[in-house]
């Protein structure tokens, strides 16, 4: 499967490259002088370019901060895991946020970089916090769709409950693999992270076996 990376043009790859290292720059600033100290007048005299160019690339300082919102799943790959069969509603949707994940080829270190800047600013953590749960609600539609068709019969009330649980459980999954694929750069790719987790998730969700009683 080609990665958006691999199908792009030579002025988006300039422009990605320029965005990336804008977002850098701004967050290296922020982790040394502190948020409030840093303007976007600055962020531009470092990686040269003009504040009209910045608004450009990101329409807020805040969104050059805390980064672009995730990438939805193309229609395309929605069909692919309301069909995918022999793994589990939780398992499917893993593997296709990890897959849009990979697609859109993260930088390492800049996400490690982000990383440090949201656990030292509550206040940004806050709105990446309020963005993570709109997506979530997106996410739940698309899980939603699968369990329409696994899962027939069910009323309303228990999709959306089935759905809003299997996101969870899910976006749990992707942050512990994507913690181990931040903190080492011989790490694979995300997806292959995911799936490595998934006999530890079965093991850990079956049912703990009759202790034997103590003699």
């Amino acid at each position: 499967m080609q990665t958006m990376q691999q199908n792009e043009s030579l002025r988006d790859r300039k422009r990605r490259l320029a965005r990336t290292a804008t977002q850098r720059a701004a967050i290296e600033l922020c982790l040394e002088h502190g948020v409030d100290a840093v303007s976007v007048e600055m962020i531009c005299d470092v990686v040269g370019i003009s504040p009209r160019t910045f608004y450009n690339y990101f329409g807020t300082r805040e969104i050059a901060l805390i980064g672009d919102e995730k990438p939805l799943p193309t229609e395309e790959q929605i069909e692919a895991f309301i069909a995918r069969e022999g793994v589990s509603d939780v398992e499917a949707f893993a593997e296709l946020m990890s897959q849009v994940w990979v697609d859109a080829q993260p930088d390492r270190d800049l996400y490690r970089l982000r990383r440090r800047l949201l656990d030292a600013n509550a206040e940004l953590a806050g709105a990446n916090w309020a963005r993570i749960t709109r997506a979530r609600e997106q996410y739940a539609a698309i899980v939603r769709r699968r369990l329409v068709v696994t899962a027939p019969g069910r009323d309303a009330a228990a999709l959306d409950s089935d759905a809003a649980l299997v996101v969870h459980i899910a976006m749990g999954i992707l942050q512990v693999a994507a913690r181990g694929w931040a903190c080492h750069e011989d790490e694979p790719d995300l997806d292959s992270l995911v799936t490595d987790l998934f006999p530890q998730l079965r093991r850990l969700t079956q049912a703990t076996p009759a202790l034997s009683p103590t003699a």
